[in-house]
């Protein structure tokens, strides 16, 4: 008579076998992130290449760029202009605006039907239903595919005290066009800059000023740094609400830091150099805590389309004066990508 037993594993062989399983699984996950954000960032380039493929179609049908936002008044003297999109693109008021550049690109990146949508007789808010509306390209994949929950806090919130809070579910969009190389959205009058905010007015120099301005369609030949040596667009973080009281004027998002359809600091960027002499910190920058900044999530940098619509990815070690300089569009101040 053959002896016969039961075939199969000893419990310390089985736990051998789930460890040896547990060191392949931790060896090869960082390789399958890292791949997985390797495509990412893949598309969030295409992305910005395919925007500046747009510009130069706009720009081949039009003539010149579109304006970095259309607002009804853009009051300059002595170097500097000041605009106040926001009164605009929450009026309900007939032949209101306060839109951005990106609203003008929608029919060169296959979204006609949707610009067809636009009645430009009325404001942003007017148009909420074609404004709070996805556009897949305007968003990094590494960031997200939508608008998340805590966005919403900065979808189009209080511009003072008292105003009614539009809370937007979608509509976002994680790219900008520059609009200079200086702190371009602060009212000197504010104390604190490191914070978005709508009032009473954004300020910005008309001598470093880049591709994209308020009322004004910069023409190729204009930008006498060359296309090459200019920023054109380029990613942006997104503001961070840290828990004060939601969308009021006086908290940590004064105005709205989301939102590819309105004029302002949530679809124009400025690259001004880091200033840690003063008060508040840093004034511009990248990768920071300003609103006002270039960034992404990205390690180490954010992609930027150049004027003449390529595209680099620019380490957040730069050199924060070539870097002003390369959101200045014919300051003389030529500076080349490192």
């Amino acid at each position: 008579m053959r002896n016969s037993r039961n075939a199969g594993f000893s419990l310390v062989e089985l736990l051998v076998v789930i460890t040896i399983i547990g060191v392949l699984i931790a060896l090869l996950l960082p390789a399958v992130q890292a791949a997985r954000e390797a495509a990412r960032r893949l598309r969030c380039r295409n992305n910005l290449k395919q925007l500046g493929l747009a510009l130069h179609n706009y720009a081949e049908n039009y003539s010149a760029l579109p304006p970095g936002a259309i607002v009804s008044r853009v009051y300059r003297s002595s170097g500097t202009a000041n605009y106040d999109p926001w009164p605009e693109a929450v009026s309900d008021a007939p032949g209101m605006h306060g839109t951005s550049w990106m609203l003008q690109i929608l029919p060169f990146i296959e979204q006609t039907a949707l610009f067809d949508r636009w009645d430009f007789r009325r404001s942003v808010l007017g148009n909420r239903a074609a404004a709070e509306t996805d556009v897949a390209m305007f968003y990094c994949p590494t960031r997200r595919s939508g608008v998340r929950p805590e966005d919403r806090q900065i979808m189009f919130p209080k511009r003072a005290p008292g105003d009614s809070f539009v809370g937007w579910t979608a509509g976002g969009n994680d790219y900008a066009g520059c609009i200079g190389a200086q702190n371009s959205f602060a009212n000197p009058t504010m104390s604190s800059v490191k914070r978005p905010f709508c009032g009473p007015t954004y300020v910005y120099r008309t001598d470093m000023r880049g591709v994209f301005t308020p009322n004004l369609a910069t023409r190729f030949n204009e930008i006498a740094d060359g296309l090459s040596n200019t920023i054109a667009v380029g990613e942006v973080p997104r503001c961070q609400w840290s828990g004060e009281a939601p969308n009021d004027y006086w908290g940590p998002c004064h105005t709205s830091i989301d939102g590819w359809a309105a004029a302002g600091a949530n679809t124009l960027f400025d690259t001004a150099a880091a200033d840690t002499t003063n008060d508040v910190g840093q004034l511009g920058g990248f990768n920071n805590d300003y609103f006002e900044s270039a960034g992404s999530d990205h390690a180490d940098g954010a992609h930027f389309t150049m004027a003449d619509g390529s595209v680099h990815f620019i380490s957040d070690r730069i050199d924060q004066t070539v870097y002003a300089r390369l959101g200045s569009m014919a300051d003389g101040q030529i500076a080349q990508l490192p």
